[in-house]
């Protein structure tokens, strides 16, 4: 699924972007064309309820690397990326960000998403019974 989320997002980014900017799901050596974005999943947390429920938090981070200096051009930038970002299609369906944050640090910027899901274990591996007679009285 984090595959599918991370594809899910370098799409909406080109959608949203077109060429204009370079997209990197991988980390690279050298040969980083600005501006690009990395995308890294960060981690997944489940939250188990009851009944074989769950619901699924899968953490992102963007970075953005620009040469971009006026506040202006950045925050177009950045509105820009948080509506392409705020809903993906990730081959099962779309899912959407549950917060998004966006942190600023020495010229680059890091956007962090989380996507919720909720969801149903399909547990197997054991037989269940399928059904069980009670004579009251006996």
């Amino acid at each position: 699924m984090e595959e599918n989320i991370t594809n899910g997002i370098a799409f909406a980014l080109s959608q949203e972007f077109g060429d204009e900017y370079n997209i990197y799901t991988e980390s690279i050596e050298q040969g980083l064309k600005r501006p690009c974005f990395f995308i890294l999943h960060k981690g997944t947390k489940y939250d188990f309820l009851p009944m074989n429920r769950c619901i699924a938090y899968y953490e992102f981070e963007l970075d953005l690397i620009i040469n971009e200096k006026l506040n202006q051009k950045i925050n177009s930038i950045t509105q820009r990326v948080f509506n392409a970002i705020k809903t993906v299609d990730c081959s099962d369906g779309c899912i959407n960000a549950f917060d998004l944050q966006l942190e600023s640090k020495e010229g680059s910027y890091k956007i962090q998403v989380v996507y919720c899901m909720s969801g149903r274990f399909n547990e197997s591996g054991y037989d269940l019974m399928e059904k069980l007679d009670i004579n009251e009285g006996e």
